[in-house]
């Protein structure tokens, strides 16, 4: 039974980290959400660890790791409601006293200083005394309140948070219209199921407190449990893509008519931006056919605004303008307009707007007041504030320095101007 529980850990802890890796850094747009799944999925890696340690008994070689993480455990909870409560929200960042939320996983680090302070070997004696003896009481190092009192808090602590979650759900679903809830349904499937999921770790610590022990066998199928709970998580992000990319957000409006008010500007505008009214769609909408026609005309339509914004404001040439900006500017929702990108440009907002950026420079050096501009004050003119961040975004982008690329088109107007003369000559003789 040690084996396999050691081989659902191991799996369960690389696809965690995994699974965190892609979380944190191939979205750089939704960075929230993907962080608070990324930190929760660490928890999961480090609880995998914990008892990989314990069942391989490597843990007697590094017994300073024991009750290292168990903090960490008090966080569990609070990043699955503020997880929830973001994509359900569509929230960008923590609110201002969500940082309370860390002041127990604090009051337990400072619950066992003492252990930690206590030497190895006593450390490798409560190992051998509590859990590795035939009666494998896993009650091991308390630190200044008792471990039963320590384990009920956590538990009531973790729960609380637990049933939170599942009412920030059950209100979304009842608040919302079917239409909205249908175009939702796989994420709002997920929130339940992964809520769901963490229950049952709930469920698994409870018995491993509470359950009389019978020679282990309980603790054995619970860590078991715990890693299969593990390693379906991180399988069903893996199988459901959208959900691993942070595609799937609640849209804020139900239903079409309100949708197209929401994302584009507004119809005095249409002439500048090249929307088109929503009454060219109204005849096409009852089938698949018109549905599609009308979702690929409103990308169009974002693609226009776009373009036709940059072009007429040229925004990115402003050091501080950000996506949040943007949002405002296009009156497109956050979520929809990042995701846009993403998808239309194969990039972020960010490197979109470096592309414009660097797109202008090279539009402009041949105007004559562009001759004299050293390298810092191109940089200031296409709304670089560092030079260095310049250089680098230039060659991530052209694969030259702009001193090369600068070098080399002096060396094809000198061509083309030699070229020219040589023309001219010829054509007189």
């Amino acid at each position: 039974m040690e084996y396999l529980n050691i081989t659902f850990h191991i799996f369960s802890l690389l696809l965690a980290l995994l699974s965190a890796s892609l979380l944190l850094w191939v979205n750089q747009e939704r960075k929230h959400n993907n962080r608070l799944l990324a930190f929760v999925l660490i928890i999961f890696s480090l609880q995998s660890l914990m008892q990989i340690l314990f069942y391989s008994r490597i843990i007697l070689i590094t017994p300073w790791l024991l009750r290292v993480f168990a903090p960490f455990s008090f966080l569990l909870g609070p990043l699955v409601f503020v997880y929830i409560r973001s994509i359900l929200n569509d929230e960008l960042k923590f609110k201002r006293l969500d940082w309370i939320l860390l002041i127990p996983a604090i009051l337990v680090f400072i619950n066992f200083i003492p252990f930690y302070l206590l030497p190895s070997v006593e450390k490798i004696e409560y190992l051998n005394k509590n859990y590795y003896s035939k009666i494998g009481i896993q009650d091991i190092g308390e630190g200044i309140l008792p471990n039963i009192l320590y384990y009920c808090l956590r538990i009531c602590w973790s729960g609380y948070f637990i049933f939170s979650a599942f009412k920030l759900i059950y209100q979304f679903w009842k608040s919302k219209t079917n239409e909205l809830l249908d175009q939702n349904k796989i994420l709002l499937k997920w929130l339940f199921t992964f809520n769901s999921l963490v229950s049952t770790i709930l469920i698994v610590a409870i018995l491993k407190v509470f359950v009389p022990t019978i020679n282990n066998t309980h603790i054995t199928i619970a860590d078991i449990i715990l890693g299969a709970t593990f390693l379906y998580i991180c399988l069903k992000l893996f199988t459901s893509p959208q959900i691993l990319y942070g595609l799937y957000l609640p849209i804020s409006t139900s239903n079409k008519s309100n949708l197209i008010e929401t994302i584009q500007f507004q119809t005095n505008h249409n002439n500048e931006t090249g929307f088109v009214s929503i009454n060219d769609f109204s005849g096409k909408t009852s089938t698949k056919i018109g549905k599609l026609n009308f979702e690929q005309s409103i990308q169009c339509n974002y693609k226009n605004s776009i373009a036709n914004y940059f072009q007429r404001e040229k925004p990115f040439l402003r050091a501080d303008y950000s996506l949040n900006q943007f949002v405002y500017d296009l009156k497109i929702p956050r979520h929809i307009l990042s995701a846009f990108i993403n998808r239309e440009y194969g990039m972020n907002f960010r490197l979109f707007l470096n592309h414009q950026r660097i797109d202008y420079m090279i539009n402009n050096l041949d105007k004559p007041e562009w001759e004299k501009f050293t390298i810092e004050a191109i940089a200031t003119e296409c709304g670089y504030t560092s030079r260095k961040t310049f250089i680098k975004n230039f060659k991530e982008i052209t694969g030259k320095t702009p001193s090369e690329f600068l070098k080399n088109s002096e060396k094809i107007k000198l061509a083309n101007l030699l070229t020219t003369c040589l023309l001219t000559l010829f054509i007189a003789g």
